[in-house]
């Protein structure tokens, strides 16, 4: 197993919440497709929108995220920052 990645089902959205990838595997595309997958559920369970969070200390995270569509980055007093990817249903 390279990566993973935790789905949770909510009312409005899809939260994504944990995706990890080996770091020997890292660079592969294997987040991307990680990404996709959680689409594709969303789609398959008409959710409208993807949410995530990660640490604000994580700042490859920070610029990965909007390269995958992700928008709407804000932080909260926990250092996490917020995004979120809207989808056509």
């Amino acid at each position: 197993m390279a990566g993973f990645i935790i789905l949770i089902p909510r009312p409005a959205y899809l939260l994504l919440d944990t995706v990890a990838v080996l770091p020997a595997a890292q660079g592969q595309g294997i987040g991307a497709r990680l990404l996709a997958l959680a689409e594709d559920r969303a789609r398959a369970l008409h959710l409208p929108e993807i949410r995530l969070y990660t640490n604000a200390a994580m700042t490859e995270n920070l610029a990965y995220y909007p390269r995958h569509g992700y928008t709407g980055a804000h932080q909260d007093g926990f250092h996490r920052v917020f995004f979120r990817k809207r989808l056509d249903t």
